[in-house]
C-alpha cells in the first residue's frame, strides 16, 4: 500500500510539474493572444475527450453551440463573458447544493450524453479566463497573476485533500460517488486553501475576504471533482482518458478548475 501510494504520488507529481511549468510561462508572458490560445487548447481537448466518452456523438449540435458561442463573443464580448461566468457559477452552485442534500441522483440530465453540458463546462472555464484578463486589475497585481493564484488554489486544495485523505482519511463522503474521498481529506483541502489565501493577503496586502473566497473555492473544487466522478460512475469508467499519467485524462485533471475558477472569479468581481 505504501509503495503503491509512493509510486502514484511520484507519477502525479511529475505530471503535475510538466503541466505547471508551461502554465507559469504562459501567465508570466502576460500576452493576451498566447493566453487565449492556451485556453482554447484546454477547451478543445476537454470537449473532444467528453465527446469520446459520450454515446451522443452529434457533430452538428456541437458545431451549432460552439458557433453560437463564437458569434455572441464577437458581438457582445465583455458582457457576454460576464454572463457566461455567472451562469456557469450558478450551475456549479446548484450541483453543490444537490451534493449537500444528496439529491444528485435526481439529476438525470447530468451525464456524458448531455451535449449542452459538454459545451457549457469547458466553455465556462474559457469564458472565465477571458473575462478575468479583460477587466481592470481586481487586486494589487495583474489579473494574469490572479488567474495563476486561482489555479494554484485548486491544485493545492486537490493535493492536500489527496495527502490528508490518504494518511488520515477514515470517514467517507458521498461513498456512492467516490468511496476514496473522505471528510478528513475535504477538511485538509479547505484548510490548505484558507492558509494559502492568508499568505496572499499577508504578503500582498489585499482584502481579508479573499480568505473566505478561496476557502469557498476549495469547496467548489470538490464539487467539480465529485461531478466528474459522478459522470464516470454512471458510465462505468475509471478515467476520462489516458493523456496525463497519474491523472488520467484532461477532464480528470481539469475537474476542480472547471468548477472553482468561475465561482472564485464571480465572487471576487462582486466582493472585492
Amino acid at each position: 500500500m505504501a509503495q503503491e501510494f509512493k509510486q502514484n504520488f511520484i507519477t502525479r507529481s511529475l505530471t503535475g510539474l510538466g503541466i505547471t511549468l508551461p502554465v507559469f510561462f504562459i501567465i508570466f508572458l502576460e500576452n493576451d493572444y498566447v493566453f487565449v490560445a492556451f485556453l482554447l487548447l484546454i477547451t478543445g481537448l476537454s470537449i473532444y475527450e467528453w465527446f469520446k466518452n459520450s454515446n451522443n456523438k452529434s457533430f452538428l449540435a456541437d458545431s451549432i453551440i460552439i458557433s453560437l458561442f463564437a458569434i455572441l463573443t464577437a458581438l457582445y464580448s465583455d458582457k457576454f463573458f460576464f454572463y457566461v461566468v455567472l451562469f456557469t457559477s450558478i450551475f456549479w452552485l446548484l450541483f453543490c447544493i444537490s451534493l449537500a442534500t444528496q439529491s444528485y441522483k435526481k439529476l438525470s440530465f447530468t451525464s456524458f450524453e448531455n451535449i449542452f453540458l459538454r459545451a457549457l463546462i469547458p466553455l465556462g472555464f474559457f469564458g472565465s479566463g477571458v473575462f478575468l484578463i479583460s477587466q481592470d486589475n481586481f487586486l494589487s497585481f495583474s489579473n494574469y497573476y490572479l488567474m495563476l493564484i486561482i489555479i494554484l488554489n485548486s491544485a493545492i486544495s486537490d493535493s492536500s485533500a489527496y495527502l490528508v485523505g490518504s494518511f488520515f482519511g477514515k470517514n467517507s463522503l458521498l461513498k456512492e460517488i467516490s468511496p476514496n474521498k473522505t471528510l478528513e481529506g475535504f477538511v485538509g483541502g479547505v484548510s490548505s486553501s484558507a492558509i494559502f489565501a492568508f499568505l496572499i493577503v499577508y504578503f500582498f496586502d489585499v482584502h481579508l475576504v479573499l480568505i473566505a473566497i478561496f476557502a469557498l473555492g476549495s469547496v467548489f473544487a470538490f464539487t467539480g471533482d465529485y461531478f466528474f466522478s459522478f459522470l464516470k460512475r454512471q458510465s462505468g469508467i475509471k478515467d476520462t482518458g489516458s493523456m496525463l499519467p497519474g491523472h488520467g485524462g484532461i477532464l480528470d485533471r481539469m475537474d476542480s478548475h472547471f468548477s472553482a475558477t468561475p465561482v472564485i472569479i464571480i465572487l471576487i468581481f462582486f466582493l472585492i
